[in-house]
């Protein structure tokens, strides 16, 4: 009897130890975050359905106001929120080749044209979209395509001015 208490204490002890492996991360680094709970990490309400990963997200960003990153726990994997500009502009323009993992995962199965793009493509394919739409998105380009921009805009807006009417 004695044993298996025992032996139940070790499993429970590992299984903890192993559910908080990685929540040390953001302390050591020197990142603001709240406590995360072994197994959900910062996800707890939304693992009984309280909130939503955005909602969770927007608290966080709203909760650190004079941090420039904000560190959070997906589980055990540490993510990272970003709330200034200038960071946000330099991953985007400069960095972006080590911030291609993003964690959103469509399903794969789901054949929406609307989830195949460089939002929610990681890997590979979205390094190789990347580069190839990099140049046709430069400003000259932006440039000379925003006369057809401002067009088609304004025949867009004519087009729901008359359904709006209807």
């Amino acid at each position: 009897m004695l044993t298996i208490i025992v032996l139940t204490i070790v499993v429970f002890i590992a299984l903890y130890l192993y559910g908080t492996r990685t929540f040390n991360y953001w302390k050591i680094r020197g990142v603001k975050h709240d406590r995360p709970y072994a197994f959900v990490g910062n996800n707890f309400r939304q693992f009984v359905q309280k909130s939503s990963l955005a909602m969770t997200a927007t608290e966080l960003y709203k909760k650190y106001p004079n941090e420039k990153v904000v560190g959070y726990y997906r589980s055990s994997t540490p993510e990272l929120i970003i709330r200034d500009p200038d960071i946000a502009k330099r991953i985007v323009s400069t960095d972006f080749e080590h911030f291609y993992a993003r964690g959103l995962h469509p399903d794969k199965t789901v054949t929406e044209p609307i989830l195949k793009n460089l939002f929610f493509l990681d890997g590979d394919l979205w390094r190789l979209l990347r580069q190839r739409f990099t140049p046709v998105f430069s400003t000259g380009k932006l440039k000379a395509m925003f006369p057809l921009i401002t067009e088609r805009a304004e025949k867009l807006q004519q087009l729901a001015e008359e359904v709006a009417h209807l």
